[in-house]
């Protein structure tokens, strides 16, 4: 999971164990969230004019799916849209980056491209319950690998193809076995994709080859059998944490 999800799930933890009492020995029940059992209105960033309308989120044991409807009532109700479980992944968003609290994001294919979905609700609780509710229903069907996959996320500058041309800031996702840039956060689909490979080599670049006659502090490049893709970072940090995630991406795909 990604360093963000990580820190908002261990406090939603701490308030479940100590301030909802959800796991106390009075407590007999189990959360239904926790079993994969979840539906409600959440709200939705439109595709084209990307704004926010209230939709019906239900997970539905049916088809195995997330799906949303135009509203709650089934008198008339209309499906929007659905999302299959087997090949989703669910994160939590920085409020700090996307500039909207209580939100997830859900990622899965659609057609050849990595399809987008956001989504707020009014707490942060809901939220989480939400997100939970998604990765017990996909572990109890079997399909817990999205649940562990590397994911870390950031804003890196990336250069047109060999470093020639000006670095241009991208909202990048390392998630699935694959770099997605997108050209704004929040995009519903990204502007490219690098497929990872367990033949492709990550690693700090310590000098500017002639070709490129600037950059940031940091760059890290990724050399496939297409290209070589520069990365530039603003801190060593950074750019550590990316060549680790890259790493740990093929160290899963040669097992």
């Amino acid at each position: 999971v990604s360093t963000q999800s990580t820190g908002m799930l261990i406090e939603h933890w701490i308030r479940a164990k100590y301030e909802w009492k959800e796991f106390h020995a009075e407590t007999t029940q189990i959360p239904v969230y926790l079993k994969g059992v979840k539906s409600g209105t959440l709200l939705k960033k439109g595709k084209e004019r990307g704004c926010w309308l209230q939709r019906h989120f239900m997970l539905e044991r049916l088809n195995n799916t997330i799906s949303y409807y135009d509203k709650a009532s089934t008198a008339g109700q209309k499906l929007l849209g659905q999302v299959d479980l087997k090949t989703c992944y669910v994160l939590l968003t920085d409020e700090k980056i996307v500039e909207k609290p209580n939100c997830l994001h859900i990622l899965y294919p659609r057609g050849k491209h990595m399809r987008s979905i956001y989504v707020c609700a009014n707490s942060v609780r809901e939220i989480i319950e939400w997100y939970y509710a998604i990765r017990s229903f996909q572990t109890q069907l079997g399909y817990s690998r999205n649940c562990v996959q590397t994911v870390y996320e950031s804003y890196l500058l990336k250069t047109p193809a060999e470093g020639k041309g000006a670095w241009r800031r991208r909202w990048c996702i390392l998630v699935a076995g694959r770099i997605l840039y997108y050209k704004s956060i929040m995009d519903p689909f990204p502007k490219g994709e690098v497929k990872l490979s367990k033949e492709d080599r990550c690693e700090k670049l310590h000098n500017l080859p002639k070709h490129i006659k600037s950059g940031p502090d940091y760059i890290f490049t990724l050399s496939t059998k297409r290209r070589t893709y520069y990365w530039g970072v603003g801190s060593e940090e950074t750019c550590t944490e990316w060549i680790k995630g890259i790493d740990a991406v093929q160290a899963d795909l040669i097992n």
